[in-house]
């Protein structure tokens, strides 16, 4: 049907660059788009979208023009293909098509005009998106299984490396840079040292040292990158995976993740990332108040009987700060009976241990031993195992009663992916300390002695409260209290990481 049988004034060039185009192919087709509009005495505007996805959601210049069309601006949208407006799925296609055929806008090509209140140019649009959406598929295949081989080669695929590599396009591969890789092993030495992702955070802005992207660093960032695999050496891929049905992508759990080792220097041990995970996880389940070390045993005091963190009462009356009494209350509302007492009495019972702890190291070197104690790893290893099968059985009781019909079908399936979702997170709890047990067994006795030596040095020399809680929690996994009556002595248990 000739473009000339329409009144066409004023049109909007709608640009898209696709996977694969070269810059040079978006401004052909905007050569012959603008060529078209200055023969046929058009107006226009352009929209122009570059490196974006599929879907409309994905396309912020395609959801612009469409709420354009919708006020009926245009006469007419140019497009060099059609399938450039969209390879979506069918929910975008018809929203396409309903935008363009309420509004009465037609779409005009080099090649046809397209009216989609015209019942055979509404067929024939049905069919290119089909084609269209196929030849995505294939293509995206395609470039997946590229993108597997290369990366089975050792080749970065997975768009810009994380701080500190980048990529070098000689080799293909991710490279350190010289300057990021030495701020990134102060984040290392740092966080085995103690600190916290915040302290670490905190540092980084201090001395005008730029986030990844060039900010302010954050938390977050801190922990994502000392916890990420590719500092390994590791190329990680299939951690994510999107749903055919919704185009919702979902996060894939770890065990299913392709994991491919050696495929570029790494900046980091697998024991350091090991114990990396081990503080970083001892760091998620300890109170805010407590992260900050604004006393030297900040977060480290449990209580014996119920396991929570203790509180310090600062006092400035008095030579020694006091550990106060547990405040926990169960589900009845019974407080629980563990008192609390002079901070010295710590002080002295965590110095002692130390000491201890370093003879036995300097006793171990003498006589060719290992020396180490998990038991407290161990410890924890059984009430990982306990939550997971206290979660299992929650799982089994809730496929039950959903076969009862005690519970409906949409209860059940949230409750289903609640429960699925701290299985995995236990499971992956489970398996780090699995491996700080590893580590704790691969660890030398001299190197454990150093770092002993380290926080005797800092003990000795350093007042400063913050300080002195990143050099304990370097060695101490927890502080266990526990006292009956006050005038009792209490029960100190130094647990050694």
């Amino acid at each position: 049907m000739s473009q000339s049988i329409y009144d066409v004034h004023n049109v909007a060039i709608y640009l898209r660059k696709s996977r694969g185009d070269e810059d040079v192919d978006l401004d052909k087709h905007r050569d012959e788009l603008v060529s078209m509009c200055e023969k046929n005495g058009w107006s226009y505007v352009e929209y122009a979208e570059i490196g974006t996805g599929d879907s409309i959601e994905a396309r912020p210049k395609m959801q612009e023009l469409l709420q354009d069309v919708e006020l009926e601006m245009y006469d007419a949208v140019l497009v060099v293909h059609y399938d450039r407006l969209g390879r979506g799925d069918k929910v975008d296609q018809a929203t396409i098509e309903k935008t363009f055929a309420i509004s009465d806008t037609l779409i005009i090509t080099p090649q046809k005009v397209y009216n989609l209140n015209d019942e055979s140019d509404m067929m024939l649009a049905d069919f290119q998106g089909m084609i269209a959406r196929q030849e995505y598929k294939s293509i995206a295949r395609r470039l997946r299984q590229g993108k597997a081989r290369a990366t089975k080669m050792g080749n970065w695929c997975n768009g810009k490396p994380p701080f500190p590599y980048i990529y070098d396009r000689e080799s293909k591969k991710a490279v350190p840079d010289p300057k990021k890789l030495e701020i990134y092993r102060m984040m290392v030495d740092w966080a085995l040292s103690g600190w916290s992702s915040t302290d670490i955070a905190w540092e980084l802005n201090k001395l005008t040292i730029p986030s990844p992207r060039g900010g302010l660093w954050s938390p977050q960032v801190v922990r994502r990158l000392l916890l990420d695999e590719v500092h390994l050496g590791h190329i990680v891929v299939g951690k994510k995976k999107k749903i055919v049905t919704t185009g919702a992508i979902i996060t894939k759990p770890k065990t299913e993740w392709v994991v491919y080792k050696n495929c570029h220097q790494p900046v980091k041990t697998e024991i350091e990332h090991n114990k990396l995970q081990f503080l970083f996880q001892r760091e998620k389940v300890t109170p805010h108040a407590s992260r900050a070390g604004k006393h030297a045993f900040s977060g480290i005091i449990k209580c014996g009987k119920c396991g929570h963190t203790l509180q310090i009462q600062k006092r400035s009356d008095r030579p020694y700060d006091n550990l106060k009494s547990c405040t926990y209350r169960d589900h009845f509302g019974t407080r629980c009976t563990n008192v609390g007492g002079n901070m010295s009495q710590i002080e002295s019972a965590v110095r002692a241990a130390i000491e201890q702890k370093k003879e036995e190291l300097e006793e171990a070197i003498r006589k060719g031993i290992d020396l180490e104690d998990r038991r407290v790893l161990y410890d924890l290893l059984e009430k990982k195992l306990a939550e997971i099968k206290k979660i299992e059985n929650r799982l089994s009781n809730l496929t039950d009663m959903r076969a009862d019909g005690e519970i409906s079908k949409e209860e059940y399936v949230l409750k289903k992916a609640e429960y699925e979702s701290k299985l995995r997170q236990c499971e992956e709890d489970y398996r780090v300390i699995e491996k700080q047990i590893d580590h704790t067994e691969q660890a030398r006795n001299e190197d454990m002695l150093a770092t002993v030596k380290d926080v005797i040095h800092v003990l000795d020399h350093e007042k400063d409260a913050k300080a002195l809680n990143r050099a304990y929690k370097s060695i101490i996994h927890n502080i266990i209290w526990e006292r009956d009556q006050i005038d009792e002595k209490p029960k100190v248990t130094i647990n050694f990481l």
